[in-house]
């Protein structure tokens, strides 16, 4: 791990202030009490949270800006944020100093110093994010704050043959809500798969962006299929526009994680810090990792 090196440029015998650096942010987080990323008139953010931290450790930083919004509840395995700053410290300094201003809830891995170029939004090429639900009779509280249990059957081969139906580019305006209409609703969906593991049922969802609460109507309008509610061809006619009569509602935000998100490769000029090996989080122990059953 590199340490950065401070220096302070002298002109015609008077000290100049650095120019201002920006830095990667990456960390985890869990939802159940922000408001989602994004800072906003009522309740806690996670960008609030770390805006905090940083005006605390007095780094001269403007405010951080992140991959993804994230809805109300949602929990993020991995998250990245820029943000630039004006005082000089390594990466390893912001790292500790960061996390322990921060609240147990929210965690740095990494810091790294990059071009001013970078962009924790525009600069992602994708996203994957994973929606649990249960299953089982009766839902461990240990797990409880992090999956929905759901009552009753599911067709889950139904299911799986529905998610890829959700493949490829479309018009997602039933995916998401009056704001999320006012944006191009056209979005493309890499990937989507249906796994079992256990009581597990994982609904993996790969893109590059999404709309507002789009994952979570996704993963409505699959149970709605394994429920009977709804048919594949109810669900064909809601990506081309012919829609009538039908609803797609989104399920609790509590089961969604953020799971991963990519970046094309760059070599940090400064970096400390990394992710932690599996197991680190939730459903993340070594047996779902190698052995969820796809559909």
């Amino acid at each position: 791990m590199k340490r950065s090196v401070s220096r302070t440029v002298s002109h015609g015998g008077m000290a100049q202030a650095p120019a201002p650096r920006r830095l990667r942010l990456d960390f985890s987080f869990v939802g159940t009490n922000f408001r989602g990323w994004q800072s906003q008139a009522k309740g806690k953010t996670g960008q609030d949270a770390l805006e905090a931290a940083l005006r605390s450790i007095q780094l001269g930083a403007s405010r951080p800006l992140g991959c993804a919004r994230t809805d109300s509840g949602v929990h993020a395995r991995r998250f990245c944020a820029h943000v630039d700053v004006s005082q000089r410290r390594s990466c390893e300094q912001v790292l500790k100093g960061l996390n322990a201003a921060l609240s147990p809830e929210m965690r740095l891995h990494r810091v790294s110093a990059v071009s001013s170029e970078f962009h924790a939004r525009f600069a992602c090429s994708g996203k994957t994010y994973k929606y649990f639900l249960y299953l089982g009779p009766v839902a461990p509280p240990a797990l409880a704050p992090y999956l929905w249990a759901w009552q009753g059957q599911l067709d889950t081969a139904r299911m799986a043959k529905a998610a890829s139906l959700l493949e490829g580019e479309h018009d997602f305006t039933l995916f998401t809500t009056a704001d999320g209409r006012e944006r191009n609703t056209r979005r493309t969906v890499t990937s989507c798969k249906v796994s079992i593991n256990g009581p597990l049922l994982i609904i993996i969802v790969e893109g590059p962006s999404f709309l507002h609460r789009m994952v979570r109507c996704m993963a409505g309008a699959l149970t709605a299929i394994g429920s009977g509610r709804l048919t594949e061809s109810d669900l064909l006619a809601t990506l081309m526009g012919n829609s009538a009569g039908i609803t797609v509602h989104a399920l609790p935000a509590q089961a969604l994680h953020l799971w991963d998100v990519v970046y094309p490769t760059a070599e940090p000029t400064d970096l400390y810090g990394d992710w932690p090996k599996p197991p680190s989080w939730v459903f993340e122990d070594r047996a779902l990792q190698r052995s969820p059953h796809v559909i």
